[in-house]
């Protein structure tokens, strides 16, 4: 294994992370959301349905959005480095 595919990664390992960390904080945001529209403890799907819209449309959470989506991005492009420049170092 080459230097650069380890560094690779262990570099998606970290945005992994991030990206987990991201989206288990928007899970609760939701399911937050969710129960303060219900009033039920354990509201159900289509509660989280709506509740996840309210989310996407709040302009607070534009930053954790984008933030999440770049989190995704970074956590797939190591693979396809990884893929592309593998021929090439072997």
């Amino acid at each position: 294994m080459s230097m650069l595919t380890l560094f690779l990664m262990v570099l998606q390992g970290i945005c992994f992370l991030i990206w987990a960390s991201l989206s288990f904080r928007a899970i609760f945001q939701i399911r937050a959301i969710a129960v303060g529209q219900t009033d039920r403890l354990f509201p159900g799907p289509l509660s989280f349905l709506r509740a996840a819209a309210v989310w996407l449309r709040d302009p607070a959470n534009r930053g954790v959005q984008v933030l999440w989506g770049a989190a995704l991005v970074a956590v797939v492009m190591p693979s396809v480095l990884i893929a592309v420049t593998a021929p090439l170092v072997e």
